[in-house]
């Protein structure tokens, strides 16, 4: 039995349906059950439980034979400290994986978090992979993925309305863009692989994309001119606050691109085939981003 957390999200959900393709029991496991009907109607087990309650959580995981566990991974805009949502979490999924017994977890961290501060978010997952890794008895594998490309849907309507991309990253630095579907098919891999003790595998994308390249595929592919504009980190900053981010995660926000941009967020493995995922920028903007453009 596979128990997937964080199951009606990108990566979980992923995870999940390549399992259950591949014929294997999946215990699927969210806050609301509703959420996971489409695992269910493919043969999924549902289980309601709250990644913050070590209790629920220690029971979607006994009996398990492997799981993958993913702490939230999108900001809660208005959340006054999400740090400290971040702990709970990790602490909670520790002592369930400490409670249940689980012997093989794998689970979901992010680039650059071999660093404990100065990566906004990344840093929370920094401290789980300490404190998960210290649980005695249970492998773990921590898959470090990049930038995901799904994040590039939230400039449709600046595309739509403009024609052009705005954001803080300066425009030729390389950024290791994955599909959340790779992140979610290299786990189910590794839970059914194998292994002794704790690893850590980078997942890099296809190649490293710059925002200019990104900007002209998608004009490739629309046919139509598209131009990108860096905004300062401040000015980055300023937007979230008029939008209702809270100061606290817009703080942690801002800190993403001034990492990116100076090089301290980065990948520490080199690209090799086991760090180097299939999808294509110009696949997922033909395969996602063009139709949800034209959709709306």
């Amino acid at each position: 039995m596979y128990v997937i957390t964080g199951a009606s999200g990108r990566t979980g959900r992923a995870v999940a349906s390549h399992l259950l393709e591949h014929g294997h029991h999946v215990r699927a496991v969210g806050r609301d059950p509703r959420n996971l009907a489409h695992l269910a109607d493919h043969g999924a087990q549902i289980h309601q439980a709250d990644q913050s309650d070590p209790t629920t959580m220690t029971t979607a995981l006994r009996g398990a034979d492997a799981a993958y566990l993913v702490i939230q991974p999108n900001y809660i805009p208005d959340h006054p400290d999400f740090a400290a949502f971040q702990d709970q979490a990790a602490a909670a999924l520790t002592d369930a994986v400490t409670q249940s017994g689980v012997p093989r977890v794998v689970a979901l961290s992010s680039w650059g978090a071999q660093h404990a501060s100065g990566t906004g978010p990344v840093a929370g997952l920094h401290r789980f992979e300490n404190r998960l890794s210290t649980v005695p008895g249970t492998d773990i594998t921590w898959l470090r993925a990049g930038y995901y490309m799904e994040n590039l849907l939230d400039h449709l309507d600046s595309v739509r309305t403009h024609r052009r991309i705005i954001a803080p990253f300066d425009p030729d630095v390389p950024l290791p863009l994955i599909t959340t579907t790779d992140v979610g098919t290299a786990a189910a891999e590794e839970l059914t692989r194998p292994q002794t003790g704790t690893l850590i595998r980078e997942l890099q994308g296809e190649r490293d994309v710059t925002m200019n390249e990104v900007t002209q595929a998608i004009a490739t592919a629309i046919d139509a001119p598209v131009a990108y504009e860096r905004c300062t980190v401040e000015a980055f900053h300023e937007q979230l606050r008029e939008a209702g981010v809270s100061d606290n995660v817009a703080a942690m926000m801002t800190e993403v691109p001034h990492a990116v941009n100076t090089g301290h967020l980065r990948m520490a493995q080199p690209r090799t085939p086991e760090t180097t995922t299939p999808t294509s920028l110009e696949t997922f903007i033909k395969t996602e981003f063009v139709p949800a453009l034209n959709a709306s």
